[in-house]
């Protein structure tokens, strides 16, 4: 008798488990695997949290979310970034970025080849120069130091986008 009411107690602990486990994966939320604005793949330390027309959308990386806004007129506001260190998510404004680094994520290679083998040079890419995101400021100097780049902030790529739009409205 005791044994039964072990197993008993065991499998309701189980269910329990499970039932908890169930209601967390679907409250979680779980980004696309896929880019909302280019339909590129999402790499994990890349991710950035989009608002467009007051919706939330995912993006690929912050670069992404610039060129969109660029290309189309309509405002991307880069909420959170994804810190490449530690993949953790971060508000956009605290972040120091590396601004132009050698290292890609989510660019396309610069050498490509056509379907007939023919290699071509990339000479647009809309997630390139690549724009990588950290929580602190020594971690984006020492990653700029190894990859090349320079620190920058979301405030100031604002800005110097504002100024090459020479004022066009939008």
């Amino acid at each position: 008798m005791r044994k039964k009411v072990i197993y008993a107690g065991i499998i309701g602990l189980f269910a329990v488990v499970a039932a908890l486990g169930g209601a967390w994966y679907l409250t979680h939320e779980r980004p696309p695997q896929y880019c909302q604005l280019s339909g590129r793949p999402i790499h994990p330390h890349m991710l950035t949290v989009v608002r467009v027309n007051g919706k939330k959308l995912y993006a690929c990386c912050a670069r992404c979310a610039l060129t969109y806004e660029r290309q189309t007129g309509i405002h991307a506001e880069v909420v959170q970034v994804t810190d490449y260190i530690s993949g953790r998510r971060i508000d956009a404004r605290k972040a120091w970025f590396a601004n132009g680094s050698r290292t890609e994520p989510c660019s396309s290679p610069a050498m490509k080849q056509d379907a007939g083998g023919a290699p071509y040079m990339r000479m647009f890419d809309r997630c390139s120069p690549s724009l990588i995101a950290f929580s602190r400021q020594d971690q984006a100097l020492n990653f700029i130091a190894a990859n090349g780049g320079k620190l920058t902030t979301l405030n100031d790529l604002e800005i110097q986008a504002k100024s090459e739009n020479h004022g066009v409205s939008k």
